[in-house]
């Protein structure tokens, strides 16, 4: 008993991945009181975390697992994938300070634990704590920088361009292994799914990446051999 309670008030700063959140760098008290409202929730892999719509009452820091942002478009109800999400991302900060409802549905990949606060906690935070405020202005910043990056992406971009630069955020969101393989167990029917393209064409793709030394693919991991290089055929497109 004595272990589980520690680890309910763990702070977040505490977690592995609490650098990561700005949550973190709240001052001690602050965090004492997150840990005391604080909930953990599991979320089996394919299950919505939020549904685009819902009103933001609550935010989700992710413990461990991965998810995908994904935003309904056309009225046949094709998803855009908008983001990829991490331990230690925070869901909802951005609507929480917007429109109060989700504006996008996050939906696991994997197994996924979260941890769960109140929204008007973390808004009254924001309010009573200016550094941490600068922090998520700065967070909403990036978020709002991606997304354009990912509607860009869908818009203009041949298969090839997508498929490269969803090899990049793959490595710059999960990163590497000592192997160079991506830590994100990406295959050529997940990336399909995951871009809203065929199957075939990301095959095409990635063995003429790999024609080229650019990439690995075994075992169903994918190895980045030169990320940079990598970089410079995207752009050079």
């Amino acid at each position: 008993m004595l272990s589980q309670t520690r680890e309910q008030l763990r702070l977040c700063s505490q977690c592995p991945h609490g650098w990561l959140s700005p949550l973190g760098q709240l001052g001690e008290e602050a965090q004492q009181t997150l840990a005391r409202a604080r909930q953990t929730v599991l979320f089996a892999p394919g299950t919505p975390i939020v549904r685009a719509g819902e009103p933001v009452t609550q935010l989700y820091c992710i413990a461990s697992g991965t998810a995908k942002a994904v935003l309904s478009v056309g009225d046949d109800g094709e998803e855009l994938l908008v983001a990829l999400h991490k331990p230690g991302d925070l869901l909802g900060l951005r609507d929480l300070f917007g429109e109060r409802r989700h504006s996008v549905s996050v939906i696991a990949l994997e197994e996924l634990r979260a941890c769960l606060f109140p929204a008007e906690l973390v808004e009254r935070f924001a309010r009573e704590h200016l550094s941490f405020w600068v922090r998520v202005v700065q967070l909403l910043a990036r978020e709002i920088e991606a997304i354009e990056e990912q509607f860009l992406l869908f818009q203009r971009r041949s298969v090839r361009e997508r498929v490269i630069h969803f090899l990049l955020l793959l490595f710059r969101t999960y990163g590497a292994d000592e192997e160079g393989s991506l830590r994100f167990p990406a295959t050529p029917s997940s990336i399909a799914e995951l871009l809203r393209t065929s199957i075939s064409a990301v095959r095409r793709t990635l063995s003429v990446l790999e024609r080229r030394n650019l990439i690995r693919c075994a075992d169903n991991r994918i190895r980045l051999l030169d990320p940079e290089a990598l970089s410079q055929l995207l752009r050079n497109t």
